[in-house]
């Protein structure tokens, strides 16, 4: 639920007038077959194709490759298996946009090889493999593997420990490290770096972009009204622990302690440059006076900087400002949105028909015959009630992504 919850909370946030739906349609284990919720067949006409979606995202091969050195007939079965729900989707859904994402990598980095060559050099096979099916039926493809591999191999350098953060367990990600694959999606969509930028030099506006500044005032310090066009990306994990398997429905939504770095993320933010990336909030001061500065929004400190620092800029992305903690109550709110559908399909839906994940003790219905299908009936009819709700749900969250106008004041510190 991680990445994708970072994508959509950044499209959200970035595009408050966007009004896109995200949803949320893997499972564990999955395959191109399909896997524990069902054959792939099944899984697209109930799990894809009702929510007639225009752009559809793919990542399989983790689970296909089997756990063992390069096996052609367990090949062929992913590249047909691929071919197949590629040309389901284009069937089902004409004019879709099919985005293929190679496999995430397994640790091979901070753990020894399980066998000559490892198991991500046979993942890397299968990446080529979806690649080559993206050119030739002209679809994006991007790369997942690649970032993460880097990011393990540039904290080998500094820490193991911070290392294998990235994908505990060799072979899922990290709240941290599904970061990582949320930006490498956002990156190759063209995603803007870009929240707004504000010049201001001897106490005049000189640049404004993405917002609009008013009321600039030299009386009593330096102060102004600014009304952006959006909000920053709040980083999740950076200020809080997240489990890497929070139960759905149970876990609370990011609730960030600003007073607290997670040491992990922090690492990764600086090896990746994620805020230069995608989330600048640029704020230059030049022209003051040398010395220190107290910048308050809406009346609450943000922080205190050089006049030099000021000169130069600083991202106020970084700090703990109205703006973030607005965009952190967004994130909130995508969290729960998530976990609505998630309830709905996972723990309604697909047990009444039988699917359970293999590390729980699924229990088929104690009745069938009529019954059975009454209660089928009416386990549909509470999907779509819950499903049915969902509209509104996004049309609040992006009522609260709206940016707000906001008060700045940057007084002198005595």
């Amino acid at each position: 639920r991680f990445y994708g919850v970072d994508t959509q909370t950044y499209a959200i946030t970035r595009f408050p007038n966007m009004k896109v739906m995200f949803v949320n349609a893997g499972v564990g284990g999955d395959k191109v077959t399909g896997g524990w919720a069902g054959p792939i067949n099944v899984r697209l006409k109930r799990d894809v194709f009702p929510f007639k979606p225009n752009v559809v995202t793919i990542m399989l091969g983790m689970n296909d490759a089997a756990y063992q050195a390069f096996n052609p007939a367990i090949f062929n079965t992913y590249r047909q298996g691929y071919i197949h729900l590629v040309n389901a989707l284009k069937r089902h859904l004409p004019g879709v946009k099919i985005i293929l994402i190679q496999p995430s990598p397994y640790d091979d980095i901070t753990q020894p090889l399980n066998f000559p060559g490892g198991y991500n050099a046979v993942l890397l096979r299968y990446a080529a493999f979806v690649k080559r099916l993206a050119a030739k039926d002209h679809l994006m493809c991007v790369n997942f593997n690649r970032p993460l591999v880097n990011l393990m191999k540039q904290l080998m350098k500094k820490s193991k420990t911070l290392a294998a953060g990235v994908v505990p367990g060799r072979v899922h990600p990290s709240p941290v490290g599904q970061l990582i694959m949320a930006a490498a999606l956002l990156k190759a969509w063209h995603a803007p770096s870009l929240v707004s930028a504000v010049r201001i030099k001897s106490g005049h506006l000189t640049a404004a972009r993405n917002t609009v500044v008013t009321h600039l005032s030299t009386v009593g310090g330096l102060s102004w009204v600014q009304k952006d066009r959006c909000l920053p990306m709040p980083m999740m994990t950076l200020h809080e622990n997240w489990p890497q398997f929070p139960p759905e429905g149970l876990w609370p939504a990011p609730q960030p302690n600003f007073s607290y770095n997670n040491p992990l993320t922090a690492a990764v933010l600086q090896q990746t440059h994620l805020y230069r990336q995608l989330d600048r909030e640029m704020l230059r001061v030049g022209g003051l006076a040398g010395g220190q500065y107290r910048l308050e929004i809406n009346g609450a400190p943000v922080g205190v900087f050089s006049a030099s620092e000021l000169a130069k800029g600083i991202n106020l992305a970084r700090y703990p400002t109205p703006m973030l903690k607005q965009a952190y109550h967004v994130m909130a709110m995508v969290w729960r949105f998530t976990e609505v559908r998630f309830y709905a399909w996972r723990h309604i839906e697909l047990p009444v028909e039988g699917y359970f994940p293999p590390w729980t003790p699924g229990q088929p219905l104690p009745v069938s015959g009529g019954k059975a299908k009454r209660i089928a009936h009416l386990d549909k009819k509470l999907v779509n009630a819950i499903y049915s709700t969902l509209p509104h749900e996004l049309a609040t969250i992006y009522a609260a992504a709206r940016p707000q106008m906001d008060h700045y004041q940057l007084v002198p510190v005595k």
